[in-house]
């Protein structure tokens, strides 16, 4: 016998949504395909280019970083990896050239990574390679595809629903 199970939660603005589960289920699906698909991507864009895809996320983490550097340790808590392994990203990144490394002001103990400027223009040579391939992916979804999963993300990262900004 079959159930009729259904899933509510209320969005930012306090609106509440119900899906029968089922449909739930298919929005999400649609949610992780979108992040997934669209993660190969990227990892892709930055295989061209000869970068890994920790690597790259990690560059991410060190030139996105407020004040243009990054504690080790918090760029290991970012990357969701443990200190050691951050510590030698930063290290391979650092040998590429791609990143440069010193003490703090504050903690003498404490590394900062920060990019350079040939670390910079591989993100930049990435996000636009990535861009136009993203856009090509976008361009074969429909709309109740992109709207699924805009929904489900939304809910992940606390935004409104599709259509109301």
């Amino acid at each position: 016998m079959k159930q009729n199970r259904r899933v509510s939660w209320a969005d930012i603005d306090g609106q509440t949504h119900s899906y029968d589960f089922r449909d739930y289920m298919t929005i999400v699906a649609q949610a992780r395909y979108v992040i997934r698909k669209v993660q190969m991507i990227i990892d892709g864009c930055a295989r061209e280019l000869g970068i890994g895809s920790l690597e790259h996320q990690a560059l991410i983490q060190i030139y996105g970083a407020t004040g243009g550097a990054i504690p080790v340790g918090q760029l290991a808590e970012r990357l969701n990896i443990v200190p050691a392994l951050a510590s030698r990203l930063v290290q391979q990144l650092d040998a590429a050239g791609f990143v440069t490394r010193s003490p703090s002001e504050e903690d003498r103990r404490t590394m900062l990574v920060s990019s350079t400027g040939p670390g910079e223009r591989l993100l930049c040579q990435i996000v636009e390679i990535a861009h136009q391939k993203v856009e090509a992916f976008r361009l074969g979804t429909t709309e109740r595809e992109r709207a699924a999963a805009h929904e489900i993300i939304a809910f992940y990262v606390g935004g409104p629903p599709p259509g109301r900004a």
